[in-house]
């Protein structure tokens, strides 16, 4: 046994007698180096789990961007195809509008007639002789005619 009775007791107390000052220094020197490992591994897994989501999210923009490109692509391909020629001219038709391959024309009562007619192009108004312009009450029965047929078509189109 040992000099105190107890077994265990003196066993602790003699290994407590060898851990000197410089032993138990060395211990809390060991764990503060763990703690600082610990704490620098802490750090640099949150900074690469913040890197990640950070990387993730930009994926996902970009994929977001991308989408909204073709997306506006698309509808481009939309505008440009709905706004053809033959698109709006099949329109036209559908509403009841006729292509004129062939004018012809009429003499209005109280408008100045032209000697030499043509189904040319009508000529600009530089060669036309200021005798033979239409009358300003010629034009303003012409324009109300005009308007009330535009009235009467802007009625049936309706939305």
């Amino acid at each position: 046994m040992t000099h105190n009775g107890h077994p265990i007791r003196s066993s602790i107390s003699s290994r407590s007698s060898h851990l000197g000052p410089m032993n138990l220094r060395g211990a809390l020197g060991l764990l503060a180096v763990v703690v600082i490992v610990g704490l620098i591994g802490w750090v640099y897994l949150s900074q690469a789990s913040e890197a990640a989501e950070t990387e993730r999210r930009i994926w996902a923009l970009r994929q977001r961007r991308e989408e909204l490109l073709r997306q506006n692509d698309q509808l481009a391909y939309e505008v440009a195809r709905l706004a053809s020629v033959a698109r709006l001219e099949k329109r036209a038709r559908e509403l009841g509008y006729v292509a004129v391959w062939q004018a012809r024309f009429l003499a209005v009562a109280g408008y100045p007639a032209q000697e030499d007619a043509t189904v040319d192009e009508t000529p600009p108004l530089a060669r036309v002789d200021p005798g033979k312009r239409a009358t300003p009450s010629a034009v303003a029965g012409w324009w109300k005619a005009v308007a009330d047929q535009f009235e009467v078509w802007a009625q049936t189109e309706g939305p």
